[in-house]
């Protein structure tokens, strides 16, 4: 059964294709093609294959693409799109406008990776900022015990240096009482 389509051609339900301006490709990507011609005109134009039965592949191909960027569903699958298009550019079909969309979303890539890059970065020195501030209360408490144990110790070294003293002089004292008993004549 043939009917109208919204592209303005005939299309066969058995076969779920759609013709757009001579090429027959899905009925999914149809309007997109409809669109990339209106925009761009004919793109396949200047390709090298003749056959537009062959170049209908091709363009479906570009329309997955084109399905691709505009669900936003390029990042991930970047590497494979780029050599999509190139293959495409490769028999002359006209996907400049297409390429200037992937470069800004390979820099928009580019610039991503860097914020990640970044944010990554960042809770890195977070942490490593909330260790070292652990670290510095540490050894802050350290120091205050080690300057508490210091103060014990200099009040016991002043203790012991005036014992020491008072032995002195006791000794002295002890010395000359010993030395007068001594000196003292028996007889």
């Amino acid at each position: 059964m043939l009917q109208f389509t919204k592209v303005g051609k005939f299309s066969s339900r058995r076969s779920d294709t759609v013709c757009v301006q001579g090429y027959t490709v899905k009925w999914d990507v149809a309007e997109i093609l409809e669109a990339i011609f209106e925009k761009h005109g004919d793109i396949a134009d200047k390709c090298v294959i003749k056959t537009k039965s062959l170049r209908s592949p091709i363009l479906e191909a570009v329309c997955e693409v084109v399905k691709w960027i505009q669900v936003n569903d390029v990042i991930d699958k970047l590497e494979d799109i780029e050599n999509r298009v190139s293959d495409i550019k490769a028999v002359n079909i006209d996907v400049s406008w297409l390429q200037t969309r992937l470069d800004a979303i390979r820099k928009r890539k580019e610039v991503s990776e860097e914020y990640n890059l970044l944010m990554e970065m960042k809770a890195n020195a977070l942490s490593a900022k909330k260790a070292a501030r652990i670290c510095l209360r540490k050894r802050r408490a350290e120091l205050a015990d080690a300057q508490e144990q210091s103060k014990k110790a200099k009040r016991c070294v002043d203790v012991l240096h005036l014992v020491g003293a008072n032995l002195i002089d006791h000794l002295f004292k002890s010395e000359a009482k010993m030395n007068s008993w001594v000196k003292d004549a028996v007889v």
